[in-house]
Formats: structure tokens, C-alpha cells, sequence
């Protein structure tokens, strides 16, 4: 039996999604973590001394020069995306980074480039392609379960308790947008159900708390009219109002499909997300998916198979690019009133 390989981690941002990475890596018999770095020190140290890292700084460069580090994970604002990943790259790390790419095109195009010039692998934190009731939502509809053109409603929203919670996602929305910020994950979805590219992207958004910045938006909704016909809604908010919810709904000419996530449910919890399909007349079908919603364990192990298997980066960046392509566009045309016209972004 061929031994696989152990790979040294490095963490980048120690917030929500740096514990989950590190998580993740904990429970992982392919890697180690050796690094927690976050600009907030006590955070790196916690992190660190919880999963028992043998290093914790507040300056990411500390970890460039290092050779037990292979792989780094990059959970920080997208505004220092392309600064961090950059470096990584060129210091010859490969890099798993959370979505969105960046925060601008160019940034995340420069990010690209770099990874193509260095020969390093780069997979973006589009965990949802690694959730397998998403997974089997896409084989439904690839399978001709609705037909095509599709209606597709992604909506939701987070209903802010607490004051960390609020400063947390206050400082997000101003670095970036909700649309931009989770959007990219549903329009990824999107593109992925219908195989087609967006033409045209509309969008309304508005500053529901006082305490949002000047410029900045709360509420979101953008929706995106594709090439083969079918049109999507994305629709997010942060604030303290609003309702927390999840309402994923698909309909096609033969038919509709709906994912209910596991804590969403009226009972039967413990089966996992539910999907519902309906095709008329009276014709239904339930799947019970035992799904996590972040498996941020199996998207760490599709990096490791990347780099293992020498696999071409460029169709899933291609991926990433496009859908962050669309909330861009989604966020300009709330922020301007117009319709966007958009045409695929090429490698």
C-alpha cells in the first residue's frame, strides 16, 4: 500500500471559517498543522494552542520561508486576497483560498496569474461544490429531472443576535458585500445546474442599519438572466431584523425541485437536508441527504488530490472567476440602478 503524502498547513485568519480549516486539518490524516497566523495575536495563539501548532504570529510572512509549511489556507477579508496569495504562490506554497477570489477582477486575475507562473496548485473555497445535497440537486436537474430553461430562487438571510456577531459581519460588509460575498457561492450553483453563462445581471439593494457605512448595503438582491433562457434570483440579508432563512427553490418546465436544509425541517432533522421533487401531475420524490453544509474536510483532501495528481488548475478557477464575474456585476448595478451586460470571462 503507497503511503500518501502529509502536508504541512498554515492557517491565515483565525476567525469562523480559520477554525473550520483548521478543523478540518486537525482531523486529517494527510496533513499537519504547523501554523496559525491571524493580525489579531491572541486569535493566532488560540487557534495554535487549541489544534496544537507549533507556531502562531500576527505577520503571514513568517511562514513564507518555512519548508514543513506546503499548503496554505488564506481565510481573511477578500481585500488582502490578493497581497497574501500572491506571496504564498511565489514562496512556492500551494494555496486554498476562500471565496471570493478577491475583491476586484484585476486582483483576482492577478492572483491567477500567479499561480499559473509559479506552478503552484490554487483551489477557491467553493465549498458548496463539495456539499452533496448540491451535489444531488445538480444530477436531478442534469438527468432532465425539470428540463430546461430553469427559474432558480436562491434566497436567504441572517438574523443578527449578538454584538460580536454584529461587529464580526459589519466589518465583512464593509470590506465587501453580502451579494459578493456569498452571491458568488449560489451563482456558482447556478452555472453549474444550467451549464449556461450569464448575459445580464440587474440588481436592488438598500442600508437598512444606521450603523452600515455610508456606500455600503445590508440588503441585496440581484437577479442574472443566462444564456440558455433561464434566469436567477440571489436575494441575502445581514442585518438584526431580518428573518433567519434558506429557501433554494428550482422549477423547469417539467417539473420542481426544493432543498430544505436539516435545521430547517419540521421533524426528521437527524435524516440530513431533504430534497423534494415534483413533477406533475401529483408525482413526488423525497431524498434525504446526510450532507454537511460546510465539508471543508473534503475540500481540503480535493486540494490534496490536485496536487497529487498533478490535476489541471484552470476549469475550476475558470469557474470561480466567472461566478465572481457575476456578483461583481450584481453589485454594480445595485450601487448604479443600471442593467450590466456581462460577457464570460476567459482565462
Amino acid at each position: 500500500m503507497v503511503r500518501q503524502p502529509v502536508y504541512g498547513l498554515a492557517i491565515i485568519g483565525c476567525g469562523n471559517m480559520g477554525w473550520s480549516h483548521a478543523n478540518a486539518a486537525f482531523e486529517s490524516s494527510r496533513a499537519r498543522l504547523i501554523a496559525a497566523i491571524d493580525q489579531k495575536p491572541e486569535l493566532a495563539y488560540t487557534l495554535a494552542e487549541h489544534y496544537g501548532a507549533p507556531l502562531h504570529a500576527s505577520d503571514y510572512h513568517a511562514v513564507l520561508s518555512r519548508d514543513d509549511v506546503q499548503v496554505v489556507v488564506i481565510a481573511t477579508y477578500p481585500s488582502s486576497h490578493r497581497e497574501i496569495a500572491v506571496a504564498c504562490l511565489q514562496a512556492g506554497k500551494h494555496v486554498l483560498l476562500e471565496k471570493p477570489v478577491a475583491h476586484t477582477l484585476a486582483d483576482a486575475e492577478a492572483v491567477i496569474r500567479a499561480a499559473v507562473r509559479y506552478h503552484r496548485k490554487l483551489r477557491i473555497g467553493y465549498i458548496l461544490r463539495h456539499n452533496r445535497t448540491y451535489q444531488q440537486a445538480v444530477k436531478l436537474v442534469h438527468s432532465n429531472a425539470l428540463g430546461l430553461p430553469l427559474a432558480m430562487r436562491m434566497l436567504g438571510g441572517e438574523h443578527i443576535m449578538t454584538k460580536a456577531d454584529w461587529q464580526q459581519d459589519l466589518a465583512l460588509l464593509t470590506d465587501t458585500s453580502p451579494v459578493i460575498d456569498c452571491g458568488c457561492h449560489y451563482v456558482d450553483i447556478m452555472r453549474w445546474l444550467t451549464g449556461a453563462e450569464a448575459v445580464r445581471v440587474s440588481g436592488s439593494g438598500c442600508r437598512l442599519d444606521s450603523r452600515v457605512p455610508e456606500g455600503c448595503y445590508d440588503y441585496g438582491a440581484i437577479t442574472i438572466t443566462f444564456s440558455d433562457g433561464s434566469s436567477g434570483l440571489y436575494e441575502v440579508g445581514w442585518t438584526r431584523a431580518y428573518r433567519r432563512f434558506n429557501e433554494k427553490e428550482l422549477v423547469g418546465p417539467a417539473g420542481r425541485l426544493r432543498i430544505i436544509y436539516a435545521d430547517e425541517r419540521s421533524e426528521h432533522q437527524e435524516e440530513g437536508d431533504l430534497i423534494e421533487l415534483y413533477q406533475p401531475p401529483r408525482k413526488y420524490r423525497l431524498f434525504n441527504i446526510p450532507a454537511e453544509f460546510k465539508p471543508v474536510g473534503r475540500q481540503l483532501n480535493d486540494l490534496f488530490d490536485c496536487i497529487e495528481q498533478d490535476q489541471d488548475i484552470i476549469p475550476a478557477l475558470q469557474d470561480a472567476m466567472r461566478s465572481l464575474q457575476i456578483v461583481l456585476a450584481g453589485d454594480q448595478a445595485i450601487r448604479t440602478g443600471a442593467s450590466i451586460r456581462v460577457k464570460p470571462w476567459q482565462h
